[in-house]
């Protein structure tokens, strides 16, 4: 449009603000669509919007909310007729379809959560600002509204694993008011699935103090979280903010939009982002489309990113945005908290890469970004804080000799990208401090070499290799003859595996695990089934927390199976197991050709057991020692009763001081010793369980 043409529509635009009926307006429009003379179609649109724009602020003055849907009505053209009608079919006929773009967590670089958009499924009407427009018109936004929150939350009940676990933020008009039927099936999606949603309500419109306060009731009963949609447009102020407290703010996309060429929009964000976080509300800057718009918003402190740059909206949701972006962020938050961007350094296969180089250098990152191997030295002397970075998809061979690297922001010293095969070949002494090594979901990863590694561990949440305690790990396979010791303190984590599991298979090898805090798990799976396979090994785990396990799982069943390895537990604090599970409902113990010697003083524990469900184990030629003291300890089962143990060929012996009445919850008859001795002291006085 030329500029005399722009000049025109904002002198119209102006004029209308003071238009007494619909009348004067059309008039008004006559005059200026014969100023305006032939247009192309943006022009058209653009002069059709506004001419849309005066008609209903003429209504909003002069008539109610039915009278303004009706007046505009009788002004619609045959095109926007048969759109309307199209309007009417899909809502009648619920032909609706989302599309879900990811919001990304600023400090990990991983997706949040996702953001339900509306997709109508039709050919005339594409756009879901066009069914808005005539559902307005129809007085039928009470129809979306239903129409979203119900089909959101059955494909949230449905497809429970369709989100991959993560939240999903549901757009909700201010003002709509469903009938209670229809409320009513709504609230009971929502609070059954009140740990996956998020209600998203638009800023551009304001409740009164009745609506705000149902609004804010319902959620906060349900304990479901909302956000604040388009901040910085609308009615936004901070009183109204205050008045909502929501648990995210999303920055409307016009403050965002070139804001690293704009100080007077860097600064109103910032002050946005800083309330925020004064008042424990996360910032979310939705509309992110360039990288320098990324780089300021990231410098600036938000939470959380959603738009284009990062990821585009998809019928199904992505699992993770692209590696490349990954890396951006975390160059941002690098320069964010050191005050300069991180140097990266990317090696190239067959290279020797010497840390002592790196570190002269300033390197923060080292970026291992395709297939090939890697040779990495250090010496004993240098401790490097840099970060190695395996980029998605990639297939590696990493050699790592005389290692020291830290991570003072206690995240992992080596991540593993999505997709990847890693092979880990460890020579002489190595040491990652303050953080391990990730392995994602889809990732694998071995172990090979005579060399040790050392890890330790100091965070609230933490783990060594594997992955986090809300995530599941790749598939993970140890067979190095060298040492692995792990060094742990925190409220709750793993030495090796993760949250939600994947494959570890342990085949040789010197394992030294040193556990210490609230909750910890040595080798295993927090909170779904463990399949833990051990051979040809040695592994010592002493055990000092409120509640852990040594091998196993904390919260699901545990499947383990140890053969042609030595294994030494040693077990103190309140509630522990030291092989099987504290609260799955079943744990099967299989041990064969190996010795097995546990240290156990606890207030509630068992030696190998389900603690509060069904217990299988046999044990075949070998040699098991249990020494256990405290009011209520098992030696091995669980405090149900419903244990079956069987021994063969093996030499068991169980020295126990306890309040608990074993005959009762071992009963004789689940008891089977075939060829070699059992014998157990209770107490002081010894029980021969020999056939």
């Amino acid at each position: 449009m030329m500029q005399d043409k722009y000049l025109a529509v904002h002198k119209y635009l102006k004029e209308i603000m003071s238009v007494p009926s619909l009348e004067k307006l059309e008039e008004i429009i006559s005059r200026y669509s014969e100023e305006l003379g032939d247009l192309d179609e943006a022009e058209k649109a653009l002069w059709e919007d506004s001419i849309t724009l005066g008609k209903e602020l003429v209504y909003l003055k002069t008539g109610t909310d039915d009278e303004m849907g009706r007046g505009l009505l009788a002004t619609l053209s045959e095109t926007e007729l048969e759109e309307l009608k199209e309007s009417d079919r899909i809502i009648d006929d619920n032909l609706f379809g989302y599309h879900y773009q990811p919001i990304v967590s600023v400090s990990t670089g991983e997706i949040f959560s996702y953001e339900a958009l509306m997709r109508p499924r039709s050919d005339l009407l594409e756009s879901p600002l066009q069914i808005l427009k005539y559902a307005k018109l129809r007085n039928r936004l009470n129809d979306i509204e239903r129409a979203t929150f119900l089909n959101v939350l059955k494909i949230i009940d449905h497809k429970s694993k369709f989100f991959h676990g993560k939240r999903v933020f549901i757009n909700s008009i201010p003002k709509t008011r469903l009938s209670e039927e229809d409320q009513a099936n709504v609230d009971e999606l929502l609070m059954r699935h009140n740990r996956s949603v998020v209600v998203e309500l638009t800023e551009r419109a304001e409740l009164d103090e009745k609506e705000f306060a149902e609004f804010k009731e319902r959620y906060r009963v349900m304990n479901v979280q909302t956000a604040i949609d388009d901040y910085g447009t609308g009615y936004s102020n901070v009183q109204n903010l205050l008045r909502y407290m929501p648990n995210y703010v999303k920055i409307d996309r016009s403050l965002l939009s070139g804001m690293q060429d704009d100080p007077k929009k860097r600064h109103f964000v910032r002050e946005i982002i800083e309330f925020c976080h004064s008042n424990g509300i996360l910032a979310l800057a939705e509309g992110v489309e360039t990288s320098e718009e990324l780089r300021s918003v990231i410098l600036l402190g938000a939470d959380l990113i959603q738009g284009y740059y990062t990821a585009r909206p998809a019928a199904e949701p992505i699992e993770d945005i692209p590696f490349e972006i990954r890396q951006e962020i975390k160059n941002y938050i690098h320069e964010r908290q050191e005050g300069e961007a991180s140097q990266i350094y990317s090696a190239d296969s067959g290279e020797h890469i010497e840390l002592e180089r790196l570190v002269k250098n300033e390197t923060a990152c080292l970026l291992i970004g395709g297939d090939g191997d890697y040779y990495i030295s250090g010496n004993p002397g240098l401790e490097a804080e840099i970060v190695i970075e395996i980029a998605d998809n990639v297939n590696a061979e990493v050699t790592i000799e005389n290692v020291r690297l830290l991570n003072k922001k206690k995240l992992p010293c080596i991540n593993i990208g999505k997709g990847s095969k890693v092979l880990l070949n460890v020579k002489g002494d190595n040491k990652l401090n303050m953080g391990g090594i990730c392995v994602p979901e889809g990732a694998g990863f071995i172990m090979k070499g005579d060399g040790n590694l050392g890890i330790t561990l100091d965070a609230d949440e933490y783990f060594g290799i594997g992955n986090g305690i809300n995530a599941g790990h790749g598939n993970l396979v140890f067979e190095q003859s060298g040492a692995l010791k792990i060094e742990s303190n925190g409220k709750i984590g793993v030495c090796i595996g993760s949250g939600f599991g994947g494959g570890i298979n342990i085949a040789g090898g010197q394992y030294i695990l040193e556990m210490n805090g609230d909750r910890a798990l040595g080798i295993g799976c927090l909170y779904r089934d463990c399949v833990l396979t051990i051979d040809n090994s040695d592994i010592t785990a002493e055990l000092n927390t409120i509640k852990g396990v040594a091998l196993g799982s904390i919260g699901a069943n545990g499947d383990i199976t140890i053969s042609n390895t030595s294994v030494k537990l040693y077990i103190s604090g309140k509630e522990a197991v030291a092989l099987g599970t504290m609260s799955g409902e079943r744990c099967d113990v299989y041990v064969h050709d190996a010795s097995v010697i546990m240290n156990i003083h606890n207030d509630r524990c068992s030696g190998a057991a389900a603690l509060d469900g069904m217990t299988n184990i046999r044990f075949e030629r070998g040699a098991l020692r249990i020494y256990a003291k405290g009011e209520n300890i098992l030696p091995f089962g669980g405090f149900t009763g419903d244990t079956d143990l069987s021994f063969r060929d093996s030499d068991i012996t169980v020295k126990v001081m306890t309040a608990v009445k074993l005959d009762e919850l071992l009963p004789r008859d689940r008891i089977e010793v075939v060829h070699g001795r059992a014998r157990i002291v209770l107490n002081g006085y010894e029980y021969d369980l020999t056939e």
